[in-house]
């Protein structure tokens, strides 16, 4: 197949990029503006559809913008989506013929079918197996000892302003309508499913979140004041609390370690390493730890998370929340073990940090599944699948 792989600055773009000509496709890469408005981008894949013969444009996330170049030059538009939520997606350039859409979420399916937005399939997301070889190998021994620990967990508290929650006034925390919301996100904390965010949600709360915590649609037209005020600021927010309190229970119990840029000043028992370096730290963290710990943002509903594949490809062992898919592809006790409440993950911490054979055979199981079935070749195989291969007609 030939394909314009379009970059715009994800972590994961050069390895898809080196992974798609060992599959026998023909790659042309353009690097695409975040302010381009779209006329560029538009002429150029049109010129390389007409010099190359190109069947299709592709790019890591959804953007309007290449599914209208792509629905003008006649070609296909697949889009992998590695972030949630993406309200690019709730629009009517998604509902153009030429789209192929992956969602590593299947609820985010079944809601995108809802909106009548077709060609919405499902599809895990991948790992780098190179993550843990390309680290760092330079460390010391007492280097090496700063990245290890019994509990560790990777990743932000999402407390900065981008917290839309933040934004509420002093003046409308007084409200009943706010207090309500409060004792809501406490009920939904540790509980996991599909359209378990939407669940006690009223109307009063909706305009009260749209009101306090700019949630502006833009162009993003099929979108409801719901769906942004329940997964734009409620999701966030619970994934907030959620985290606090994991990582405060674990680090009064254990020799835990937080490694992230938010503040945790107010939580003097946390021991806070700092943010890291992906690429050249975070796996060594990720093999170096008996336990890695990690709590899915809300706002993915069923999904498996990107970062529990990436602890897995690092062969460590990842004590994680339920998620749908998870339990689905890959099984329990034996390749993934899950916690359903904070009383369970403190169990399962206590038991897998004194059960040193067992928390090995799972993280090698785990990593020998995600070498075979998740690296990107694999993915990719089953992205650009024959059967959705090829030219649209003009």
């Amino acid at each position: 197949m030939r394909i314009i792989f379009v970059k715009w600055g994800n972590f994961n773009e050069d390895v898809i990029e080196e992974t798609l000509p060992t599959l026998g496709h023909w790659v042309r890469t353009l690097n695409l503006d975040p302010e381009d408005n779209g006329v560029r981008i538009t002429s150029e894949i049109s010129r390389l559809v007409t010099a190359f013969h190109c069947d299709a444009v592709f790019s890591v996330d959804y953007f309007q913008i290449l599914a209208q170049a792509a629905d003008r030059s006649g070609v296909l538009y697949y889009s992998w989506l590695f972030h949630e939520p993406q309200w690019s997606l709730f629009s009517n350039q998604a509902q153009l013929s030429c789209n192929r859409i992956y969602t590593f979420d299947s609820a985010h399916v079944e809601e995108l079918h809802a909106h009548n937005i077709p060609n919405v399939h499902y599809l895990s997301l991948a790992a780098d197996k190179k993550l843990l070889s390309g680290a760092d190998s330079t460390l010391s021994d007492a280097e090496l000892e700063m990245y290890t620990s019994d509990v560790s967990f990777v990743g932000t508290l999402y407390e900065a302003a981008n917290n839309y929650f933040n934004t509420i006034s002093d003046e409308a925390k007084e409200s009943k309508t706010y207090q309500d919301l409060l004792n809501l996100i406490k009920q939904k904390m540790f509980t996991y499913g599909k359209n378990v965010l939407q669940k006690g949600i009223t109307g009063e709360m909706v305009e009260f979140l749209a009101q306090e915590a700019e949630t502006h649609k833009n162009n993003y037209y099929f979108a409801s004041r719901e769906d942004i005020a329940v997964r734009s600021v409620l999701a966030r927010k619970i994934t907030v609390e959620e985290r606090k309190t994991v990582v405060r229970a674990l680090a009064r119990k254990f020799d835990f370690k937080i490694y992230t840029n938010s503040n945790t000043d107010r939580f003097p028992e946390i021991r806070n390493m700092g943010s890291i370096n992906f690429r050249e730290r975070a796996p060594i963290v990720f093999n170096r730890s008996k336990i890695n710990v990690y709590v899915t943002p809300r706002a993915i509903q069923s999904g498996i998370p990107l970062r529990v594949l990436e602890i897995m490809a690092c062969n460590g062992f990842v004590l994680t929340n339920y998620q749908e898919e998870l339990a689905k592809e890959f099984t329990e006790g034996r390749e993934i073990v899950m916690y359903r409440s904070l009383d369970d993950l403190i169990e399962k911490t206590e038991y897998y940090l004194t059960h040193e054979d067992e928390r090995k055979a799972i993280a090698d199981a785990a990593y020998e599944k995600v070498a075979r079935e998740y690296n990107y070749a694999s993915k990719l195989r089953q992205l650009f699948d024959k059967q959705s291969c090829g030219t649209m007609w003009m």
